[in-house]
C-alpha cells in the first residue's frame, strides 16, 4: 500500500468487508455459492473462520489506525454472524465489537456507510472490498465515500 494513501486513510473512517478483505477464501471462478457455503462448509464445521487466515498487511495496518477509526461491515446470514465476529475479535483485536456491523443485504453496508458518514461529518468513510461491482454500486450511489479495493493495501 503506498505510503501516501496509508496516511491519507489513518484520518479517515475506514470501513472493512470481511469476506475476500479480513478473510481470505475465495477467489475467482474456484469461489462459491452461497447455497455451497452454507450446505457443504458451514454445516460441517462448527466455525468455518476458524480455519480462515487473515492477511498480516492488514492486521498491521488495522493496528496502526486509532480504534475509533475502523469498522467492519458485511452481509452475513444467521448461521454465519457469530463466527464472522468471533474472526474479527480473534484477529483484528485492536477493532471494537461495536465497531462490527453485520447486514441482511448489500443495501444495508450503503446505509451503514451514510450512518457513520453523518456521525463523523469531519472526516471521509472509505470502504474497502474486493468486489469492484460493490465497489462501483457504492460510489454510483454516494460519490462522496471513498472506494478502496483490498488490492491497494499491497505493494
Amino acid at each position: 500500500m503506498s505510503k501516501k494513501l496509508r496516511e491519507y486513510l489513518r484520518d479517515q473512517i475506514v470501513v472493512f468487508d470481511i469476506d475476500g478483505v479480513l478473510s481470505v477464501y475465495e477467489f475467482g471462478e474456484l469461489s462459491h455459492t452461497a447455497d455451497v457455503w452454507e450446505e457443504a462448509f458451514v454445516s460441517e464445521h462448527d466455525n468455518p473462520y476458524c480455519g480462515i487466515a487473515p492477511l498480516p498487511a492488514l492486521q498491521e495496518f488495522v493496528a496502526s489506525m486509532p480504534s475509533e477509526h475502523v469498522y467492519v461491515c458485511s452481509v452475513a446470514d444467521d448461521y454465519e454472524a457469530q463466527a464472522k465476529r468471533d474472526f474479527v475479535a480473534r484477529n483484528y483485536p485492536s477493532i471494537p465489537a461495536d465497531h462490527v456491523f453485520l447486514v441482511a443485504t448489500k443495501p444495508g453496508k450503503l446505509e451503514v456507510l451514510a450512518s457513520l458518514a453523518a456521525q463523523h461529518p469531519a472526516m471521509r468513510v472509505a470502504i474497502v472490498d474486493d468486489t469492484v461491482k460493490t465497489l462501483d454500486a457504492i460510489h454510483a450511489q454516494d460519490p462522496s465515500l471513498l472506494t478502496v479495493h483490498v488490492t491497494s493495501f499491497f505493494d
